[in-house]
């Protein structure tokens, strides 16, 4: 069914404000891959099928230019490398008002990244607003326990009151977790729709993994994610083959000192950015995925991933939720000693990470599947248009 305006006979219009999609939705090798950009790209190919006119806001190196890659209109807005971070932040601003304006869009959708910057314009231009909370941290600053380069502590950051700003705009709030809810009615007095992340599954059956056992991380380099800990678990456990995939997330300094520790471990492999059609044959393949992330948007895509692929999940955190337990996924470590005794345990034992596998399989089939969660996507649209 064609979806149209009320209006008139114009196919609804969706902008996506991300601006490190480009390389996914051209197919470029990326510095790195980060879940909300995944979770957009997604998300917008399906939606094309769906008659939507899709549109989207990125960023690039090279100068301003507008693009059409798989009948999407690719917006660039060209990235800014002033010595004045002040001077950076105002001309983005401008910059991504302006491709806002060009897509004159019905829908703007947001997830992550520049805060306060889309909900303005759409409040201003009387435009809709859909807000992604794209991390628990986001709705509960009280995760934020330490000085992170991700996530200011400060009330009164850029940051902070952007996604304020952004909250109490929003036309609608799509949570992915009860959770996020939860504390999003508590500390904003808003109420959230849950949506949960949209992932395309593989065939059913379950792939041939690797011998020896291989345990696999996948993330950015970010202090959030904590990738240090992955290396300090490979010295712990030397007797195993380690892998890690990710890129630097604007934090080189993290980048370089993970990169450099890892060289000096023999059962350990560092691959940087696998482009995310790529990646699923290293989920395939790996016995475990480890999770060292302070807090997620629960569960990430790289759990999602992982169980989609029959891998069970050993994680540092999980929230309120605790998916991973309730249906027996993986396990909930919560401390460094204990992640290392649980991956042991499961590497032990091939008849629990089976078992395991199996039901985040389960898992993901029934909660994930994208075809059944963009049917949400589509009653939200035409709710609000």
């Amino acid at each position: 069914m064609p979806n149209k305006t009320k209006q008139s006979d114009e196919k609804i219009n969706i902008c996506f404000v991300a601006l490190g999609a480009y390389p996914l939705l051209a197919r470029k090798d990326p510095k790195n891959v980060i879940g909300p950009d995944v979770h957009q790209v997604i998300l917008a190919k399906e939606l094309i099928k769906h008659d939507f006119k899709i549109t989207f806001i990125t960023q690039d190196k090279e100068k301003a230019s507008v693009e059409y890659i798989d009948g999407i209109e690719i917006i660039k807005i060209q990235e800014d490398a002033y010595r004045s971070r002040i001077l950076n932040i105002i001309l983005r601003v401008f910059r991504i008002w302006a491709a806002m304006r060009r897509a004159n869009a019905h829908i703007y959708v947001h997830r992550g990244g520049v805060a306060g910057v889309v909900s303005p314009f759409c409040r201003i231009s009387n435009k809709k607003y859909i807000c992604q909370i794209a991390s628990d941290a986001l709705v509960n600053r009280a995760l934020v326990d330490r000085k992170i380069r991700e996530f200011s502590q400060s009330i009164f950051s850029l940051d902070t009151i952007g996604y304020w700003l952004d909250i109490k705009f929003a036309d609608a709030i799509i949570v992915q977790n009860k959770y996020q809810r939860v504390m999003l009615s508590k500390n904003f007095g808003k109420d959230g729709i849950i949506i949960k992340k949209p992932f395309p599954l593989t065939e059913r059956g379950k792939p041939e993994k690797a011998k020896p056992p291989i345990v696999l991380w996948v993330g950015a380099m970010a202090e959030v994610k904590q990738p240090e800990l992955f290396v300090k678990l490979a010295e712990a456990i030397p007797e195993v083959k380690f892998q890690m995939i990710g890129g630097h997330s604007d934090n080189q300094p993290l980048y370089d000192r993970t990169k450099q520790s890892s060289k000096r471990i023999l059962n350990f492999e560092y691959f940087g950015v696998i482009p995310f059609d790529e990646i699923n044959e290293y989920y395939s393949r790996a016995s475990i995925l480890v999770n060292t992330s302070m807090f997620e948007a629960y569960p990430p895509y790289a759990d999602i991933q992982a169980w989609m692929n029959y891998t069970p999940v050993v994680s540092l955190g999980d929230n309120l939720d605790e998916i991973i337990c309730k249906y027996t996924m993986g396990f909930h470590s919560k401390t460094f000693n204990q992640l290392v005794e649980d991956v042991k345990a499961l590497l032990k034992d091939e008849k629990i990470r089976e078992e395991m596998g199996v039901n985040g399989r389960m898992y993901v089939e029934r909660e994930h599947d994208l075809t059944n969660i963009v049917r949400e996507y589509i009653k939200l649209f035409d709710r609000i248009v």
